[in-house]
């Protein structure tokens, strides 16, 4: 008998995770990759050949392990931020200066000028006026008799929260918007030099906002971000736009997708949608954490690069490698979860990993899931009887690490939109 090879990065292993038949049902995948092992090599697009954890086990190990673990490759013995290639056009380059790609102490420094900005929002008492934009959204639809939930609701929906949090106005949320859906649309190395034009404009965009919040501030995040930095609290110009873009992107594309998600989601499984209607009240919040379980719009953590050499799950690592986390792997990982891939909305306990953990946890976790909770509970108290215009036709994005629809028509029918008690 053969004996079996040990896994090695010169190897990588040929599994698919970016096609839209993988995104249209990933389940065989991603327990195909738990099978050939914990800890697997596989080559990504943009990122080339890297070390995938692929189980709940050896995913919240890798996410909680920063010093093993490291964004900064002079931490390595690299240079640069694992995933970001040499050639990257100078705008999208600017991004490797947020707080996603530093190691500690910076990451705490900037992570702490963020997270006391947000301290003094209480997110929850948020929903109120998340659920009107929701409300507003919605009545939009009135007399039309299909719409698409992806461009109509499920981005216009937390591209205006994330806007109104960071003090824009409806003129800078507009153009903020079309700029930053286009920075999204990264699917290849081409269309990624193709950006760069996008993401300059928004650079710009960002920076002429900076200057007016130094003159002239509105209440926002902006506002408190340039004052810290003018308070000598360690935050640079450069720190400062980065933080700026990343907050505005990271701000609405994991709930857009999570929205649409948990729509076709809902529409596949009526007896699940019919649990949560009878009682959205009480049911809504545990709804939500598994549908974010089961559909994993975000399917994978950033790159990281391993520190130093060590065996890992029975796998030996070298330093300088990348390594990243499947998320989505962790959270239908039957070792943890019964039966993962049937959608319970009552499942409890669910320690799922959708916005991953450690320090590098999702900074607008809460905020997503407040959002994602008013958005489709406004939804369905609005428009009970929606239907997916075709669910045998869902076109899912072909990007990596991101699970949503590029669109969802659904089809209103009369007195869909009406308002609730």
């Amino acid at each position: 008998m053969a004996q079996e090879l040990a896994p090695d990065l010169r190897h990588p292993l040929g599994f698919d995770i970016v096609s839209g038949a993988f995104k249209a049902d990933p389940f065989p995948t991603l327990a195909a990759m738990r099978d050939a092992g914990p800890v697997i090599p596989i080559r990504l697009p943009f990122v080339g050949r890297v070390w995938l954890a692929t189980t709940h086990a050896a995913c919240l190990a890798m996410v909680k392990d920063n010093e093993l673990f490291v964004q900064e490759g002079r931490h390595a013995g690299r240079s640069g931020v694992p995933g970001f290639a040499w050639w990257l056009p100078k705008p999208l380059k600017v991004m490797t200066n947020n707080m996603l790609q530093k190691d500690e102490p910076d990451h705490r420094r900037l992570r702490h000028l963020v997270d006391k900005a947000f301290a003094r929002r209480d997110v929850l008492a948020m929903r109120g006026g998340i659920e009107r934009i929701a409300d507003g959204l919605i009545d939009g639809f009135e007399g039309r008799p299909t719409v698409d939930l992806v461009e109509a609701y499920a981005r216009q929906l937390p591209m205006a929260v994330i806007c109104d949090l960071l003090g824009l106005t409806d003129e800078d949320r507009i153009e903020f918007s079309a700029q930053a859906m286009k920075v999204l649309n990264i699917t290849s190395s081409l269309s990624l030099l193709m950006t760069a034009g996008a993401f300059n404009r928004m650079l710009d965009h960002a920076r002429r906002l900076i200057e007016a919040a130094r003159h002239a501030p509105r209440p926002g995040l902006i506002a408190e971000l340039v004052a810290a930095e003018e308070a000598g609290d360690r935050l640079n110009a450069a720190e400062l736009l980065s933080m700026i873009v990343l907050l505005l992107v990271a701000g609405f594309e994991t709930t857009r997708q999570l929205i649409a998600d948990s729509v076709i989601l809902l529409e596949s499984q009526p007896d699940q949608k019919a649990w949560l209607l009878a009682d959205p009240t009480e049911r809504m919040e545990r709804a939500v954490e598994e549908l974010a379980r089961h559909a994993s719009p975000v399917q994978m953590t950033k790159p990281r690069y391993i520190s130093r050499d060590t065996d890992f799950f029975g796998v030996s690592l070298k330093r300088g490698d990348i390594i990243m986390a499947l998320l989505a792997g962790a959270n239908s990982d039957p070792a943890v979860f019964d039966a993962p891939e049937a959608l319970r909305l009552d499942r409890f306990p669910n320690p799922h990993l959708v916005f991953s953990s450690g320090v590098h946890f999702c900074l607008g976790m809460q905020l997503a899931r407040v959002e994602a909770q008013s958005a489709v509970g406004r939804l369905y108290a609005r428009c009970p009887d929606l239907r997916l215009a075709d669910p045998r036709r869902i076109e899912w994005i072909e990007r990596l690490g991101v699970r949503g629809p590029k669109a969802l028509p659904v089809v209103l029918r009369p007195g869909a939109a009406r308002l609730a008690a």
